[in-house]
């Protein structure tokens, strides 16, 4: 992190220049938690985000194999902000027992951003790696707060009352899945 950050990627020994502000990430990011999107499609879409010389000629990468997965997997290294283990902390898992979700606390963490940096994420540019560092970094702020309900797992019923409050709505393919095992049930 302390040397310069990238902004393009080689792929097959050409440089190509990347999107690298925070919004486009966190875009890709819901893009490929969307479960109910075709796989190859979502995937397609994201190189396409990523690296703006692709958009809207993914045809280009589907012709050549070796050009796809390096695509991918750069994009992935630069995901996990070149490191191998980086999202193994507070905002990991499965989306059912994530910490948080962009979508649904944005406003948290748009506040925390705020009070303690005193940056403007509507206005702003910020490379994807300098967000996750200052994100990961943040304490002390509401957004902290509701995370430590959301991964409570003692007995007190005050807590257990304020995770079930703050907890992180399910996604609509996950709430229709639920729906229909409860009609099973009856």
């Amino acid at each position: 992190m302390f040397s310069q950050l990238p902004y393009f990627i080689k792929l097959k020994g050409k440089k190509y220049k990347i999107n690298v502000d925070f919004r486009h990430i966190i875009k890709i990011e819901e893009k490929i938690m969307d479960r109910s999107a075709d796989k190859l499609e979502t995937i397609c879409w994201c190189l396409e985000h990523f690296y703006p010389f692709f958009y809207g000629k993914s045809g280009l990468i589907l012709r050549d194999e070796d050009l796809f997965k390096e695509a991918w997997n750069k994009l992935v290294w630069f995901y996990k902000c070149g490191k191998e283990d980086y999202h193994k902390g507070r905002s990991g898992g499965t989306p059912q027992n994530r910490l948080f979700n962009y979508k649904y606390d944005d406003e948290y963490i748009y506040g925390a951003f705020y009070e303690k940096y005193r940056i403007d994420l509507t206005k702003d540019k910020i490379h994807w790696w300098k967000f996750k560092a200052l994100l990961k970094s943040l304490h002390k702020t509401k957004f902290n707060e509701i995370q430590s309900y959301r991964s409570y797992k003692g007995d007190d019923k005050d807590m257990k009352d304020l995770k079930q409050y703050w907890e992180l709505p399910l996604s609509e393919k996950e709430q229709e899945r639920l729906d229909k095992l409860y009609e099973k049930l009856k």
